[in-house]
């Protein structure tokens, strides 16, 4: 199918091929779009302060940094139809949920193609875990930046009050109903359930590949497109009988809405639960906030299904795609900066100010050097979280084009189990047709 039809049909919002590219000039302007949106937020801060710095040592280029929303959807939409008008910007900010679509769109080019050699061997600074999870059949398409995993935070004051080790938070699935079933008789005031977390297709992702299970086939989609979700496997049933059992006990709340990371983090902080799953890229918003709150935060590795379950947890977060059809010398511009946005000193300014992953290793040199970790300790869980982590198809993570439209399948089917009490299996195997219909339907569209 051409490039059109394509378009009209996965976004609605683009129709056509890049204009003719820019042509070379002395003094080069480039366009970054991100989504870290409010002006207030440190991270956007950051980001122009690295851009300012850039611009010092590169004063013969321009870097326009933009925002136009907060929501990654709409910052890849709008860039793309920014490209289809003639004024796509030169590097986009791109949730790792969309790398097949930016992939498919052909709007992007490969960084591992129109890199300097001297930036090859950069690549080779970069954890190998991230590599993986933002590679498609052994090629890198952008580069790491904002990366994370998923945390067990739980409130000290609580579990001391219930008369548990506040030292010593679950490690599995059995050993969190069992510490639930001793914080909820312990009737404390103001508690309204056990734990909470975020209805997400992520979380279930992760304790799928921490059994070493494929989500889907090829590989994940990692070697071929995907036509095939395992929802129906005995490892996505693991997962779901213990967030079932959670919520018929009363352990597990929510916001009621699905992906409502900073509704369920307020829940906690409120201290309506004693536990909550949420992205090391809240940590520190969430030690921030708990101190404001009057209590003592823990931080530990998300909860094993199993012990056995040790393969390890994948990334998540976005990356820096580079936009075709420019000149060389703007690409090259464009790619210089990228760099420089990830490169070991700032990504170390990035890691402690966000609790998003150091991806090189030059910077976890760097801040250990410094005593980093040592002073906050927190801020090392994540990162050797993903440093234990097999480097596997499992870990690599799913990579699908109807990606939206899976996930949010895969929350509905989470919803109609824990909200609708209906039967686990009927429900997976729902959920289950539902993909496959999605992921036939999209790749129809390359046959």
């Amino acid at each position: 199918m051409k490039k059109l039809g394509f378009i009209l049909i996965i976004c609605s919002l683009m129709a056509a091929t890049l204009m003719p590219a820019t042509q070379a000039q002395d003094n080069l302007e480039i366009t970054f779009v991100h989504v870290f949106h409010n002006e207030q937020d440190f991270r956007s801060e950051l980001i122009q302060l690295v851009a300012d710095e850039f611009m010092a040592q590169n004063p013969n280029i321009t870097v326009n940094v933009e925002s136009p929303s907060g929501d990654y959807g709409e910052v890849f939409n709008n860039s793309l139809l920014a490209a289809e008008q003639g004024n796509a910007p030169n590097i986009v900010q791109v949730d790792e949920s969309f790398t097949q679509i930016a992939i498919d769109s052909q709007f992007f080019v490969p960084i591992a193609q129109v890199i300097t050699d001297e930036q090859l061997v950069q690549i080779e600074d970069y954890l190998p875990q991230v590599l993986e999870f933002f590679s498609v059949n052994g090629e890198l398409w952008s580069l790491p930046w904002n990366t994370a995993n998923p945390l067990l935070f739980y409130n000290k004051n609580i579990f001391a009050a219930a008369g548990l080790d506040p030292e010593s938070p679950p490690t599995t699935f059995d050993e969190m109903l069992a510490a639930c079933e001793v914080i909820m008789a312990a009737e404390i005031e103001g508690l309204d359930a056990c734990a909470n977390w975020p209805v997400t297709s992520w979380f279930l992702e992760q304790w799928v590949a921490m059994q070493n299970s494929l989500l889907l086939n090829n590989e994940n989609g990692r070697t071929a497109r995907a036509s095939e979700i395992f929802l129906t496997s005995p490892e996505v049933r693991i997962v779901m009988e213990f967030w079932k059992e959670m919520a018929d006990n009363g352990y597990f709340t929510y916001s009621g809405v699905a992906n409502d990371y900073n509704a369920e983090g307020i829940i906690f902080l409120g201290k309506s639960t004693a536990m909550h799953i949420n992205s090391t890229a809240g940590l520190t918003l969430l030690q921030q906030f708990s101190a404001a709150q009057g209590f003592e935060l823990g931080v530990t590795v998300l909860p094993l299904p199993n012990e056995d379950a040790t393969n390890g947890i994948s990334v998540g977060g976005a990356s820096l795609f580079i936009t075709a059809g420019f000149s060389d010398a703007e690409t090259q511009a464009a790619i210089d900066f990228a760099f420089f946005l990830t490169n070991t000193e700032n990504g170390a300014l990035w890691h402690q100010g966000t609790g998003y992953f150091p991806n090189r290793f030059s910077t976890i040199e760097q801040l250990e050097s410094e005593n980093w970790f040592e002073e906050n300790p927190d801020f090392a869980i994540g990162l050797n979280q993903l440093l234990d982590s097999e480097t596997n198809a499992a870990t690599s993570g799913i990579v699908l084009g109807p990606v939206e439209s899976v996930r949010g399948i895969m929350n509905e089917t989470i919803q109609s189990i824990i909200d609708g009490g209906e039967d686990i299996d009927a429900a997976l195997e729902a959920g289950k047709a539902r993909s496959d219909a999605e992921l036939q339907g999209y790749n129809a569209l390359f046959e």
